[in-house]
């Protein structure tokens, strides 16, 4: 594996472990709360970006102040979401930020970016409400975060973590390089689909795990198009293409594990790409989505699944392999 492959893998991990991890003690949503039906009318919030800078920029001139303090008080309620498992502190994300002076500066200028995106981004949106027309459209928060994570969700809407994200190539002084800005659309769709899922936190189990990634990158490939398999990987998708029957009997011995590794958000000692239970979990949700007739519904079965063992039998997917 080459160093660059092996440095893309590190990103992904880890923006994947932050999209799987939800802030366990995020903000609760409260009833003042109220989420658009209708993609026009959904919030694209940036006002953190401005804050961010303005602290980066005093914590510059001085550094015997936290000047983060007051960018995690004054925050959207989105950015404080972001803080639990996160950004953790004001104290960790002025030591961070600090040790990585030089690579915040680089991707100053591709954090403003995201409003080229805006058109693309609703788009993605009029493309799921035709596909899922019950789906809501909670806020988007642009924040600036601490490099562990590209994007998670909350009860209170989706949180899109900007340094991750760059129109050039720059990488942490720890190995970690920035993906490619133009997947923010993507991004933003993926995690637009686990705000929509449906979940039984009852079942922890490795098919589960998989079926909600799986149906995220699934339905956000049909919103937003294929980039979004490259937040998984460069070759997370073509790997396991090639060697699907072999995955597959792999996989149906331990999917009923609550042990997610080597699939999900860890590392691998033989050399083959992180994450592959997003692809495995991609082939299921594909293999029922053919199958169905009535499309539409068919995507809302998928956000709303509730017996992942009799979606798996349902999707007929292990048949091919008789």
């Amino acid at each position: 594996m080459s160093k660059r492959v092996h440095l893309v893998s590190i990103v992904c991990l880890l923006f994947l472990w932050g999209c799987h991890n939800p802030p366990q003690e995020a903000s609760k949503k409260t009833e003042a709360t109220m989420f658009a039906s209708m993609p026009d009318s959904a919030q694209l919030i940036m006002s953190d970006i401005d804050l961010f800078w303005k602290a980066f920029d005093q914590q510059l001139k001085d550094t015997t102040i936290n000047a983060f303090d007051q960018y995690l008080e004054q925050g959207s309620i989105g950015l404080k979401d972001f803080i639990p498992e996160r950004i953790e502190s004001a104290e960790a994300l002025k030591a961070l930020v600090l040790s990585e002076k030089k690579y915040y500066q680089n991707i100053r200028a591709s954090s403003y970016k995201v409003r080229l995106f805006e058109k693309q981004i609703k788009a993605s949106l009029y493309a799921l409400e035709y596909l899922y027309p019950k789906a809501e459209f909670p806020p988007v928060y642009f924040l600036i975060g601490r490099t562990t994570s590209g994007g998670t969700a909350s009860e209170n809407g989706l949180m899109i973590a900007l340094e991750v994200y760059s129109d050039s190539s720059y990488s942490t002084n720890y190995g970690r390089p920035s993906l490619d800005i133009e997947l923010l659309p993507n991004v933003v769709a993926h995690e637009l689909i686990h705000f929509l899922q449906r979940d039984d936190e009852s079942d922890e189990s490795l098919l589960k795990h998989c079926l909600r990634e799986g149906s995220a990158d699934f339905i956000a490939e049909l919103a937003s198009g294929e980039k979004v398999k490259l937040a998984n990987g460069p070759n997370v998708y073509s790997y396991g293409n090639t060697r699907e029957k072999a995955l597959w009997l792999e996989f149906k011995d331990s999917m009923n594990s609550t042990d997610l590794s080597p699939w999900l958000y860890s590392t691998t000692n033989d050399g083959r790409p992180q994450n592959l239970g997003y692809w495995m979990g991609y082939q299921i949700v594909e293999s029922y989505y053919k199958k169905a007739k009535d499309k539409r519904q068919a995507i809302d079965d998928i956000l709303n699944i509730t017996d992942y063992a009799g979606f798996l039998k349902k999707s007929q997917y292990s048949n091919k392999f008789q």
